[in-house]
């Protein structure tokens, strides 16, 4: 038989991490897990899923992060209340009245914002790196007693940072982005606390890489902002399949 016959299908590549994350959400949303209910141990799941402790914990910290478990000092992990699934569907529903999915909205802001991030480190004015600097310290400022002004902060940064790269058309790309991304939260009740507290150290990171005018570090960390923002968004979206 020819080997023009035969189909390849391209084999998709999951990280531990993930399988892993998948298998806990599926397990904490299923009926095997109620709220108030303490998790097995690190090591306990290691061996079950058969994995190494690092990628549990690693897992771990994105279902802490949406909200649906909460780590408890020297006592353990345990299911909280379906908190992260309402705020899923909620997202979701406010996604469908547009007929776009959040998760488009990431992808497109990895594609572009990383090559921005650069792009402002080399081109950026004193000016554009003054009002960065301005965003993040009022992301600190308010990340526990204003989450609607940190929101509000967040996404203002990621404009500017579309400016400062000074070419206007990245710069409306990124800020259509942005809109359509604010939009969306702005709309939902609340968003988890542990999911703002995500911005306090990587928004920082970005704009220190930036205003150093370090254009590979700056392109790095906005990088890692933006997978473990896409880690902890795919941890809430797959949550509309819950059942209402």
């Amino acid at each position: 038989m020819s080997t023009d016959a035969i189909e390849l299908n391209r084999i998709e590549r999951t990280s531990i991490k993930d399988q892993a994350l998948e298998q806990l959400k599926r397990y904490i949303l299923s009926s095997n897990a109620k709220a108030g209910q303490r998790l097995p141990s690190e090591r306990e799941l290691a061996e079950r899923l058969g994995i190494g402790r690092s990628s549990v914990r690693e897992a771990l910290k994105v279902l802490e992060a949406v909200g649906l478990v909460e780590t408890r000092i020297g006592d353990g992990t345990y299911v909280v209340a379906q908190a992260g699934a309402s705020f899923g569907r909620t997202i979701g529903l406010n996604l469908a009245a547009w007929g776009g999915t959040l998760i488009e909205i990431m992808d497109a802001r990895h594609m572009i914002e990383v090559a921005a991030a650069r792009a402002a480190a080399e081109r950026g004015s004193d000016d554009d790196f003054a009002a960065l600097r301005a965003e993040v310290e009022r992301m600190e400022a308010t990340i526990r007693s204003d989450p609607k002004t940190y929101l509000a902060a967040d996404m203002n940064f990621h404009r500017l940072i579309g400016r400062a790269t000074h070419n206007q058309l990245v710069a409306q790309v990124i800020t259509n982005l942005i809109d359509m991304l604010e939009r969306v939260l702005s709309e939902t009740d609340g968003l988890p606390q542990n999911l703002l507290d995500e911005g306090s150290g990587t928004h920082r990171a970005v704009m220190e890489a930036i205003v150093a005018r370090n254009a590979d570090e700056a392109a790095r960390a906005m990088q890692r902002h933006q997978k473990y923002s896409s880690d902890l968004w795919q941890a809430i979206i797959p949550l509309n399949d819950a059942p209402h």
